[in-house]
Formats: structure tokens, C-alpha cells, sequence
């Protein structure tokens, strides 16, 4: 079935072509194997996985840090799950135009059929509601999350996928992409306190 700007069917229910399930697969796994070895918090492990199989533009520290307030329910406030928004990101970055909101439209209407079957999947959006029955159990808990930030870059890689598909490119180049240690995030987390630091004291010294 061919997916328009217009089809009301969601690109999360298109059968994909068979190369593509893999892909998927393995951007469930990768982002589940992120944030279960506590390298990554969900949407940052979402972000980086789902950017860097697709080629995206940003680097691996920006994806890092544009996650990172996303992260338990926007910062433990309990709102929106932060492997959703980090969903809700990556759609965002392969399918908007950067132009005017206008020429959006479409990009919103993606995250709208990401939004959806989220909530199909897991009946809510909301951080606090969907760990509720786990709060008391720590390890119930990671298990959940660990769950929702698989469940929420598989349902993304698919709307991308099908963008990409509708787009006339190919379905990736990186089909393996390395797995970024939590040694290497903590690396690339220091140069950045590191570098803001100095950015400030050039600051002050002008």
C-alpha cells in the first residue's frame, strides 16, 4: 500500500518493504541496549539511534543534549514520555522543511500519526500515568522505560522510513550503526561542560 501526504492509513501500520524490518529491529534494539546499560536516558537513546541510522545532521553530542531535558517526563516532571519526544524529534528532523510553518504541515501531521500509536500501543503519553503500576519497583520500573524507548524508536524508524520511501531516497546507508558506549557518552558529556566552560570565561575576558 502506497502511503500519500494525504492517506489517512498511518505509516506505523504499512507493511514495509522486506529490507526495512531488519532496520527496525535493529533501531529497537539499539535503543533499548542505550538506555538499559544506563548510557542513555530514553529520549536521548531514541534521538542518537534513530539520527544515526538514518544519516541525520546532527551530531552525536547535539542529539545527546537536544534530548536531554525531554528526558523523565520532561526533567521528573511526569509529563510527556521522554521516549515519545525523542520520537517526536527525529520525525521532526527528517521530515520538516526549516521554512515557514506552513510548509510543516505534513511534519506535523506525522508526529500527530506518532503521537497516535503511541498511544494505541501504551494508552497514554504521559509519564506519570504509564509508570504508575511500576513506581514502588525499581527494577519493574527501568524495565518499563527500557520497553518504552524501544516501542517508541521502532514506531518512528517506521514513519521515517515511509517518508524517506515517499521521498524517493534510499532506505539508509548506515544499516550498522556502532553502539556509543556509556564511557563515550560520559567523554562526550565532559567536552561539553568543558567547552561551555571556556566559552564563559572567553566571555567574561571581552
Amino acid at each position: 500500500m502506497k502511503l500519500t501526504k494525504f492517506s489517512p492509513a498511518a505509516s506505523t501500520e504499512v507493511v514495509l518493504q522486506p529490507e526495512a524490518e531488519p532496520v527496525v529491529e535493529q533501531v529497537k534494539l539499539r535503543a533499548e541496549n542505550l538506555f538499559d546499560t544506563r548510557a542513555l536516558l530514553c529520549a536521548e537513546a531514541v534521538l542518537l539511534t534513530l539520527n544515526d541510522t538514518f544519516e541525520g545532521t546532527l551530531t552525536d553530542e547535539e542529539a545527546i543534549n537536544l534530548g536531554s531535558t525531554f528526558c523523565m517526563g520532561v526533567g521528573s516532571a511526569g509529563c510527556m514520555c521522554g521516549a515519545l519526544a525523542g520520537g517526536l524529534a527525529a520525525v521532526g528532523l527528517f521530515s520538516a522543511k526549516g521554512e515557514l510553518a506552513a510548509s510543516n504541515a505534513h511534519s506535523r501531521d506525522l508526529g500527530k500519526e506518532l503521537h497516535d500509536a503511541f498511544v494505541k500501543h501504551h494508552g497514554s503519553t504521559c509519564c506519570r500515568s504509564l509508570t504508575r503500576h511500576v513506581k514502588k519497583d525499581p527494577k519493574k520500573h527501568f524495565a518499563q522505560c527500557t520497553m518504552l524507548t524501544g516501542d517508541a524508536a521502532q514506531l518512528a524508524a517506521r514513519i521515517i522510513i515511509e517518508e524517506r520511501k515517499r521521498r524517493g531516497l534510499q532506505l539508509t546507508k548506515n544499516t550498522a550503526p556502532a553502539r556509543l558506549s556509556k564511557a563515550g557518552v560520559m567523554l562526550q558529556r565532559v567536552m561539553s561542560f568543558l567547552r561551555n566552560g571556556l566559552r564563559k570565561v572567553t566571555s567574561v575576558l571581552h
